[in-house]
């Protein structure tokens, strides 16, 4: 199986937004102008989401 330069970027940005970096480092990383276009290429993990989503509601009590 080949893998296009395109599909590693997507691996790299879904790789780094679910290893904590913020989307406008992954941004600048990306040489993305607008963040919207990042956004289609990091994707968050439910495992990711589920943690974050616990970290609010702990800081919220």
């Amino acid at each position: 199986m080949t893998c296009t330069l395109h599909q590693l970027r997507h691996s790299h940005a879904t790789e780094l937004v679910n290893g904590g970096v913020s989307l406008a480092t992954i941004r600048k990383r990306l040489g993305h102008q607008h963040i919207q276009t990042t956004l289609r290429y990091a994707e968050v993990s439910d495992s990711t989401a589920d943690a974050e989503l616990r970290r609010w509601r702990r800081q919220r009590h």
